[in-house]
C-alpha cells in the first residue's frame, strides 16, 4: 500500500525528485501494526529535510501531523506480525509512505572489509545507490555484506546498518566520527543498555568476542565471519538479541 502526499496513490505520474531520488527516508519496523520509537524517526527525518536545498514552492508542504494520520492510514490496510514501514520525502515537497509485510533475518552474516570512506551523513539519503553497489560488488564475491574501514584503519558501519561489537567484555560501537549514522537503534542501545562509543579499527574487529549489526529492522542481527575470520555467535549475544527484542515489544506505540 503506498500514501502519497496523504492520500491512496496508484503509482503513475511520479515526479522527477522521486524517479531520482532526490531526498531523504526512514524506514522503521513495526510489529503486529504498531511502531518503535517513530519520534526519533521522524526527528531525523526532519533533520534531513533541514539539509536539502527545498524549493520555496515546497518548502511549506512538510506537516509532521498529516504525515503521522497516513501513516495510520497505511498501516490500518495492511497489519503484519512484522512490517516495514518507509517514509521518504523529496525535494520538490512530494511526500510517499508505504508498509509491507518484512521477514525478520534469521541466519548470521558473513562480511568483509571494504577500504573506502563512509558517507558521513546524520539522515538517510534517498539516493542509496554507491552503499548498495559496495554491497552488490561483496555479494558477487559470496559475503552477506560489509564493513567501511577509513584510511587510518577506523571502521564505522555496514552498507545500510550500524556496527555492534564486544570487546574484552564490553559491547561498543564505533563513534560518530567515524562516519556512522546515528541509528535509532544504535541510540536505543546506548541509552538503555550500556552500549558506549569507542573509537574501533579493523584490528580490533578481528580479535572481538562477538560481532552484530543493528538497525531498525534487523534489531540486532549476529555477524559470524568478518575479514575472513570466524566470529562465534556467543551466549552473550543471544541474550542481548532476545532482551532487546523484549524491550521493544514493551515500547511500541501508535
Amino acid at each position: 500500500m503506498i500514501y502519497l502526499n496523504g492520500s491512496p496513490y496508484d503509482g503513475d505520474g511520479l515526479s522527477d525528485s522521486i524517479l531520482l531520488g532526490d531526498g531523504v527516508f526512514e524506514t522503521l519496523r513495526s510489529y503486529n501494526g504498531r511502531l518503535f520509537d517513530l519520534g526519533s524517526h521522524l526527528q531525523r527525518l526532519e533533520d534531513g529535510i533541514k539539509s536539502l536545498v527545498i524549493p520555496k514552492s515546497a518548502e511549506t508542504q512538510y506537516d509532521r501531523a498529516k504525515l503521522i494520520l497516513s501513516i495510520r492510514e497505511v498501516m490500518g490496510r495492511g497489519v503484519f506480525p512484522n512490517g516495514a514501514l518507509r517514509i521518504s520525502f523529496y525535494v520538490d515537497g512530494n511526500w510517499v509512505v508505504t508498509h509491507k509485510e518484512y521477514i525478520p533475518p534469521v541466519d548470521a552474516l558473513r562480511c568483509c572489509f571494504v577500504q573506502e570512506e563512509p558517507e558521513a551523513l546524520k539522515y538517510k539519503s534517498a539516493s542509496y545507490s554507491r552503499r548498495l553497489r559496495a554491497r552488490r560488488s561483496v555479494e558477487n564475491s559470496g559475503f552477506d555484506d560489509l564493513v567501511f574501514v577509513g584510511h587510518d584503519e577506523e571502521v564505522s558501519e555496514l552498507s545500510t546498518s550500524n556496527l555492534l561489537a564486544c570487546i574484552e567484555g564490553n559491547w561498543v560501537t564505533p563513534r560518530i566520527e567515524s562516519g556512522a549514522l546515528p541509528g535509532v537503534t544504535r541510540k536505543a542501545l546506548i541509552e538503555n543498555f550500556g552500549i558506549r562509543e569507542v573509537r574501533l579499527t579493523r584490528a580490533a574487529l578481528l580479535e572481538a568476542e562477538a560481532l552484530a549489526a543493528i538497525s531498525s529492522l534487523r534489531e540486532i542481527q549476529g555477524i559470524k565471519e568478518i575479514g575472513g575470520k570466524d566470529t562465534p555467535i556467543s551466549n552473550r549475544l543471544r541474550e542481548l538479541q532476545e532482551s532487546f527484542h523484549t524491550w521493544i515489544l514493551g515500547n511500541l506505540a501508535l
